[in-house]
Protein backbone atom coordinates (compact mmCIF):
# COMPACT_ATOMS: atom_id res chain seq x y z
CA UNK A 1 0.00 0.00 0.00
CA UNK A 2 2.90 2.57 0.91
CA UNK A 3 4.29 2.35 -2.79
CA UNK A 4 1.16 2.41 -4.04
CA UNK A 5 0.43 5.93 -2.39
CA UNK A 6 4.10 6.94 -3.31
CA UNK A 7 2.97 6.04 -7.02
CA UNK A 8 -0.35 8.56 -6.71
CA UNK A 9 1.23 11.10 -5.35
CA UNK A 10 4.44 11.05 -7.70
CA UNK A 11 1.77 11.11 -10.20
CA UNK A 12 -0.04 13.92 -9.08
CA UNK A 13 2.90 15.84 -8.52
CA UNK A 14 4.08 15.29 -12.51
CA UNK A 15 0.47 16.09 -13.74
CA UNK A 16 1.26 19.45 -11.66
CA UNK A 17 4.29 19.86 -13.41
CA UNK A 18 2.76 19.19 -16.49
CA UNK A 19 -0.10 21.91 -15.49
CA UNK A 20 2.15 24.20 -15.15
CA UNK A 21 4.18 23.61 -17.81
CA UNK A 22 1.50 23.19 -20.29
CA UNK A 23 0.01 27.16 -18.52
CA UNK A 24 3.41 28.06 -18.81
CA UNK A 25 3.72 29.00 -15.43
CA UNK A 26 6.50 27.43 -15.27
CA UNK A 27 8.66 28.11 -18.35
CA UNK A 28 11.76 26.22 -19.32
CA UNK A 29 14.10 28.73 -18.14
CA UNK A 30 12.48 28.48 -14.66
CA UNK A 31 12.83 24.82 -14.68
CA UNK A 32 16.15 24.90 -15.35
CA UNK A 33 16.62 27.11 -12.25
CA UNK A 34 14.76 24.77 -10.06
CA UNK A 35 16.88 21.81 -11.43
CA UNK A 36 19.86 23.53 -10.26
CA UNK A 37 18.17 24.32 -7.00
CA UNK A 38 17.58 20.42 -6.54
CA UNK A 39 20.79 18.82 -7.79
CA UNK A 40 22.82 21.82 -6.27
CA UNK A 41 20.85 21.89 -2.65
CA UNK A 42 18.16 19.60 -2.20
CA UNK A 43 19.26 16.83 -3.24
CA UNK A 44 22.55 16.47 -1.57
CA UNK A 45 20.75 17.12 1.44
CA UNK A 46 18.37 14.30 0.87
CA UNK A 47 22.31 12.32 0.30
CA UNK A 48 23.69 13.50 3.62
CA UNK A 49 20.71 13.20 5.55
CA UNK A 50 20.59 8.89 4.84
CA UNK A 51 24.07 8.88 6.52
CA UNK A 52 22.43 10.06 9.49
CA UNK A 53 22.63 6.28 11.18
CA UNK A 54 24.74 4.33 13.26
CA UNK A 55 27.15 2.16 11.26
CA UNK A 56 26.64 -1.21 11.68
CA UNK A 57 28.35 -4.50 10.41
CA UNK A 58 25.37 -5.09 8.59
CA UNK A 59 25.25 -1.52 6.69
CA UNK A 60 28.83 -1.99 6.04
CA UNK A 61 28.71 -5.25 4.27
CA UNK A 62 25.54 -3.98 2.13
CA UNK A 63 27.23 -0.98 1.22
CA UNK A 64 30.55 -2.07 -0.01
CA UNK A 65 28.59 -5.11 -1.89
CA UNK A 66 26.20 -2.44 -3.66
CA UNK A 67 29.49 -0.49 -4.49
CA UNK A 68 31.37 -3.12 -6.30
CA UNK A 69 28.25 -4.53 -8.12
CA UNK A 70 27.42 -1.24 -8.82
CA UNK A 71 30.71 -0.58 -10.60
CA UNK A 72 30.67 -3.97 -12.33
CA UNK A 73 26.39 -3.14 -13.59
CA UNK A 74 28.62 0.16 -15.28
CA UNK A 75 31.68 -1.78 -16.38
CA UNK A 76 28.59 -3.85 -18.70
CA UNK A 77 26.45 -1.04 -19.42
CA UNK A 78 29.25 1.22 -21.50
CA UNK A 79 30.52 -2.76 -22.85
CA UNK A 80 26.85 -3.10 -24.74
CA UNK A 81 25.68 0.24 -25.23
CA UNK A 82 27.28 0.65 -28.53
CA UNK A 83 26.61 -2.80 -29.58
CA UNK A 84 23.04 -2.53 -28.71
CA UNK A 85 21.87 0.41 -30.72
CA UNK A 86 24.42 -0.04 -33.86
CA UNK A 87 21.45 -0.50 -36.02
CA UNK A 88 20.29 2.99 -35.80
CA UNK A 89 21.72 5.24 -38.19
CA UNK A 90 21.03 8.33 -36.98
CA UNK A 91 24.12 9.51 -34.96
CA UNK A 92 22.63 11.86 -32.57
CA UNK A 93 19.56 9.34 -31.73
CA UNK A 94 22.17 6.93 -31.05
CA UNK A 95 24.31 9.07 -28.81
CA UNK A 96 20.95 9.59 -26.73
CA UNK A 97 20.39 5.88 -26.79
CA UNK A 98 23.75 4.83 -25.54
CA UNK A 99 23.49 7.45 -22.82
CA UNK A 100 20.22 6.71 -21.64
CA UNK A 101 21.79 2.92 -21.41
CA UNK A 102 24.59 3.38 -19.57
CA UNK A 103 22.98 6.08 -17.39
CA UNK A 104 19.21 5.95 -15.88
CA UNK A 105 17.47 8.37 -13.41
CA UNK A 106 18.66 6.52 -9.93
CA UNK A 107 20.76 9.14 -8.97
CA UNK A 108 17.40 11.20 -8.42
CA UNK A 109 14.20 9.01 -9.05
CA UNK A 110 15.95 6.24 -7.81
CA UNK A 111 16.33 7.70 -4.05
CA UNK A 112 12.50 8.52 -4.05
CA UNK A 113 11.84 4.67 -4.77
CA UNK A 114 14.62 3.87 -2.47
CA UNK A 115 13.22 5.23 0.22
CA UNK A 116 9.77 4.31 -0.17
CA UNK A 117 10.24 0.67 -0.53
CA UNK A 118 13.31 0.15 1.79
CA UNK A 119 13.00 2.84 4.65
CA UNK A 120 15.53 5.73 4.75
CA UNK A 121 18.43 2.46 4.18
CA UNK A 122 17.02 2.61 1.35
CA UNK A 123 18.20 6.25 0.52
CA UNK A 124 21.82 5.57 2.32
CA UNK A 125 21.96 1.96 0.04
CA UNK A 126 20.76 3.92 -3.53
CA UNK A 127 23.05 6.71 -2.61
CA UNK A 128 25.91 4.10 -2.98
CA UNK A 129 24.87 2.73 -5.82
CA UNK A 130 24.50 5.84 -7.82
CA UNK A 131 28.45 6.63 -7.21
CA UNK A 132 29.90 4.91 -10.16
CA UNK A 133 26.56 5.96 -11.85
CA UNK A 134 27.67 9.71 -11.20
CA UNK A 135 31.14 9.53 -11.84
CA UNK A 136 30.05 7.54 -15.71
CA UNK A 137 27.55 10.77 -16.21
CA UNK A 138 29.94 13.03 -16.01
CA UNK A 139 33.05 11.42 -17.68
CA UNK A 140 31.82 8.85 -20.23
CA UNK A 141 28.03 10.20 -20.91
CA UNK A 142 29.91 13.26 -21.56
CA UNK A 143 32.63 12.26 -23.60
CA UNK A 144 29.22 10.80 -25.51
CA UNK A 145 27.83 13.96 -26.25
CA UNK A 146 31.03 16.13 -27.26
CA UNK A 147 32.81 13.69 -29.17
CA UNK A 148 34.48 15.97 -31.40
CA UNK A 149 36.31 17.36 -28.52
CA UNK A 150 39.25 16.29 -26.22
CA UNK A 151 38.80 15.41 -22.76
CA UNK A 152 41.50 16.57 -20.03
CA UNK A 153 41.26 13.96 -16.82
CA UNK A 154 42.02 16.82 -15.07
CA UNK A 155 39.26 18.96 -15.29
CA UNK A 156 37.05 15.58 -15.81
CA UNK A 157 38.04 14.16 -12.37
CA UNK A 158 37.65 18.14 -10.79
CA UNK A 159 34.55 17.77 -12.31
CA UNK A 160 33.25 14.57 -10.78
CA UNK A 161 34.98 15.06 -7.12
CA UNK A 162 33.19 18.59 -6.96
CA UNK A 163 29.78 18.04 -7.76
CA UNK A 164 27.54 18.67 -4.89
CA UNK A 165 26.42 15.42 -4.55
CA UNK A 166 29.96 13.29 -4.66
CA UNK A 167 30.45 16.30 -1.47
CA UNK A 168 27.50 15.32 0.16
CA UNK A 169 28.11 11.60 0.11
CA UNK A 170 31.92 12.51 1.34
CA UNK A 171 30.72 14.56 3.73
CA UNK A 172 28.18 12.05 4.76
CA UNK A 173 30.59 9.19 4.95
CA UNK A 174 32.51 11.09 7.36
CA UNK A 175 29.56 11.76 9.59
CA UNK A 176 28.66 8.08 9.34
CA UNK A 177 31.83 7.27 11.30
CA UNK A 178 31.98 9.80 13.32
CA UNK A 179 28.46 8.74 14.50
CA UNK A 180 29.61 5.41 15.12
CA UNK A 181 32.42 6.80 17.27
CA UNK A 182 29.57 8.86 19.95
CA UNK A 183 29.76 12.41 17.78
CA UNK A 184 26.73 13.59 17.05
CA UNK A 185 25.99 16.55 14.90
CA UNK A 186 24.08 19.18 16.54
CA UNK A 187 19.77 18.64 16.13
CA UNK A 188 19.86 22.28 14.62
CA UNK A 189 21.90 20.82 11.50
CA UNK A 190 20.30 17.62 11.25
CA UNK A 191 16.60 19.40 11.55
CA UNK A 192 17.38 21.83 8.74
CA UNK A 193 19.50 19.50 6.40
CA UNK A 194 16.47 16.99 7.03
CA UNK A 195 13.73 19.88 5.47
CA UNK A 196 15.78 20.64 2.57
CA UNK A 197 16.21 17.34 1.62
CA UNK A 198 12.26 16.95 2.03
CA UNK A 199 11.76 18.72 -0.83
CA UNK A 200 13.07 16.31 -3.05
CA UNK A 201 10.58 14.30 -4.20
CA UNK A 202 7.73 17.37 -4.87
CA UNK A 203 10.60 19.05 -6.74
CA UNK A 204 12.04 16.39 -8.59
CA UNK A 205 9.09 15.21 -10.24
CA UNK A 206 7.56 18.87 -11.36
CA UNK A 207 10.72 19.55 -12.92
CA UNK A 208 10.03 16.75 -14.90
CA UNK A 209 6.59 17.46 -15.41
CA UNK A 210 7.16 20.27 -16.71
CA UNK A 211 9.93 19.10 -18.68
CA UNK A 212 7.57 16.79 -20.19
CA UNK A 213 4.94 19.28 -21.12
CA UNK A 214 6.63 20.44 -23.83
CA UNK A 215 6.48 16.96 -25.88
CA UNK A 216 3.48 16.55 -27.86
CA UNK A 217 1.79 13.31 -27.46
CA UNK A 218 1.35 12.41 -31.39
CA UNK A 219 5.01 12.45 -31.23
CA UNK A 220 6.24 10.01 -28.57
CA UNK A 221 5.71 6.42 -30.07
CA UNK A 222 8.79 6.32 -32.21
CA UNK A 223 9.81 2.94 -32.44
CA UNK A 224 13.44 3.26 -31.05
CA UNK A 225 11.88 4.66 -28.11
CA UNK A 226 9.44 1.68 -27.33
CA UNK A 227 12.32 -0.64 -27.37
CA UNK A 228 14.37 1.77 -25.19
CA UNK A 229 11.51 2.50 -22.65
CA UNK A 230 11.36 -1.57 -22.95
CA UNK A 231 14.89 -2.34 -22.04
CA UNK A 232 15.55 -0.25 -19.56
CA UNK A 233 12.26 -0.67 -17.34
CA UNK A 234 11.89 -4.44 -18.06
CA UNK A 235 14.86 -6.37 -19.95
CA UNK A 236 17.75 -4.72 -18.10
CA UNK A 237 16.51 -5.33 -14.62
CA UNK A 238 15.59 -8.87 -15.79
CA UNK A 239 19.19 -9.54 -16.53
CA UNK A 240 20.13 -7.87 -13.05
CA UNK A 241 18.21 -10.14 -11.28
CA UNK A 242 19.09 -13.32 -13.12
CA UNK A 243 22.36 -12.53 -12.99
CA UNK A 244 22.87 -11.91 -8.96
CA UNK A 245 20.26 -14.84 -8.23
CA UNK A 246 23.16 -16.76 -10.28
CA UNK A 247 25.99 -15.15 -8.00
CA UNK A 248 23.98 -16.47 -5.02
CA UNK A 249 23.74 -12.95 -3.94
CA UNK A 250 20.40 -11.67 -2.43
CA UNK A 251 19.00 -9.52 0.29
CA UNK A 252 19.40 -5.62 -0.01
CA UNK A 253 22.18 -5.82 -2.53
CA UNK A 254 19.74 -7.45 -4.86
CA UNK A 255 17.26 -5.56 -4.34
CA UNK A 256 18.60 -2.03 -4.73
CA UNK A 257 21.07 -2.83 -7.70
CA UNK A 258 17.70 -4.40 -9.48
CA UNK A 259 15.02 -1.55 -8.71
CA UNK A 260 18.04 0.80 -9.63
CA UNK A 261 18.84 -0.74 -12.84
CA UNK A 262 14.72 -0.49 -13.15
CA UNK A 263 14.75 3.61 -13.52
CA UNK A 264 13.32 5.45 -16.39
CA UNK A 265 16.03 7.91 -18.61
CA UNK A 266 18.02 10.69 -16.71
CA UNK A 267 16.94 13.86 -17.14
CA UNK A 268 20.29 14.54 -17.32
CA UNK A 269 19.87 13.71 -21.02
CA UNK A 270 17.75 16.71 -21.66
CA UNK A 271 20.32 19.16 -20.26
CA UNK A 272 23.04 17.52 -22.14
CA UNK A 273 21.68 16.97 -25.60
CA UNK A 274 20.24 20.63 -25.20
CA UNK A 275 23.77 21.84 -24.04
CA UNK A 276 25.74 19.64 -27.27
CA UNK A 277 23.20 19.90 -29.32
CA UNK A 278 22.31 16.89 -29.74
CA UNK A 279 18.85 16.21 -30.65
CA UNK A 280 17.38 17.25 -27.32
CA UNK A 281 13.50 16.38 -28.90
CA UNK A 282 14.13 13.13 -29.43
CA UNK A 283 16.02 12.69 -25.74
CA UNK A 284 12.49 14.06 -24.38
CA UNK A 285 10.90 11.27 -25.64
CA UNK A 286 13.09 9.01 -24.67
CA UNK A 287 12.45 11.09 -20.38
CA UNK A 288 8.33 11.30 -21.53
CA UNK A 289 8.16 7.71 -22.14
CA UNK A 290 10.47 6.03 -20.07
CA UNK A 291 8.67 8.05 -17.12
CA UNK A 292 5.28 7.29 -17.81
CA UNK A 293 5.86 3.41 -18.06
CA UNK A 294 7.87 3.38 -14.54
CA UNK A 295 4.87 4.41 -13.06
CA UNK A 296 3.73 0.83 -14.14
CA UNK A 297 6.99 -0.62 -14.00
CA UNK A 298 8.79 0.28 -10.85
CA UNK A 299 5.18 -0.97 -8.34
CA UNK A 300 5.67 -4.19 -9.93
CA UNK A 301 8.98 -4.69 -9.69
CA UNK A 302 9.04 -3.28 -5.99
CA UNK A 303 6.33 -6.36 -5.34
CA UNK A 304 8.49 -8.26 -6.80
CA UNK A 305 12.02 -7.67 -4.72
CA UNK A 306 10.00 -7.83 -1.74
CA UNK A 307 8.32 -10.91 -2.23
CA UNK A 308 12.46 -12.78 -2.80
Amino acid sequence: MEMIRLQVQILIFLAIGLLFGKKKWINKESADQLNGLVMNLILPCSIFHAFQTKLTSEILNSTFSILVLAILLQAIFIAISGWIWKFVPEKSERTNLEYGTVSNNAGTLGMVIGQAAFGQEGVLYTSIYAIPLRIVMWSYGVALYNRDHVLHLKDLVIKVITHPCMIAIFLGIITLILQSMGYELPSLVTQTVSSLGGCNTVLIMIIIGVILSEIPLRDLFDKNVIFYTILRLVIIPCLVLGGLMLFHIDGMPLKICVIESAMPAPVTMAMLSQKYGVNAPFSGKMIFLSTAASMVTLPLWTLILNVL
